[in-house]
């Protein structure tokens, strides 16, 4: 299957900016989307509700289809994703994959994200329901053959 981005999503704390670095380091002609960059420089107007957050992946889908556009490949990561993105990535061949984390309930104790906060995802906003490939991020070798077959189907 030709694609001509990747999009990881997932909860704060699951490993998709690390994920990211990976394929990035590993594809050439990519360009890597950070959700918290693109929060921290562009949309500096917008905060972490439901609403907000659907505003922030617009900017983050139009700044991914400007890269395509460049003949250049998006490596995007946000927390945040729902279906009608997943619907768009599909027609503009952008593969969305959710990044999970095994235990993650313990990571969630520890992680600042989690603690006295409102409109966290995983807490208080979730994700629809929709289908997308899952990347179970448990850092053992066959990840990292996961991480590897997906930089080949490019």
């Amino acid at each position: 299957m030709k694609f001509k981005g990747i999009w990881f999503y997932g909860l704060s704390g699951s490993g998709k900016t690390f994920v990211s670095k990976i394929i990035k380091k590993k594809m050439k002609n990519s360009v890597l989307v950070d959700g918290d960059a693109v929060r921290k420089l562009v949309s500096t107007d917008l905060g972490y509700s439901k609403k907000h957050r659907e505003t922030q992946i617009k900017r983050v889908l139009g700044i991914s289809k400007l890269i395509i556009e460049s003949e250049k490949i998006p490596i995007i990561s946000t927390v945040f994703f729902d279906k009608k993105t997943r619907n768009i990535c599909k027609k503009i061949k952008i593969i969305p994959i959710k990044v999970v984390r095994n235990n993650f309930e313990l990571i969630k104790k520890k992680h600042k994200t989690y603690k006295n906060k409102n409109n966290v995802v995983g807490k208080d906003i979730f994700y629809q329901n929709f289908k997308t490939l899952k990347l179970i991020n448990d850092n053992t070798p066959f990840f990292y053959k996961k991480l590897s077959l997906l930089i080949k189907m490019k």
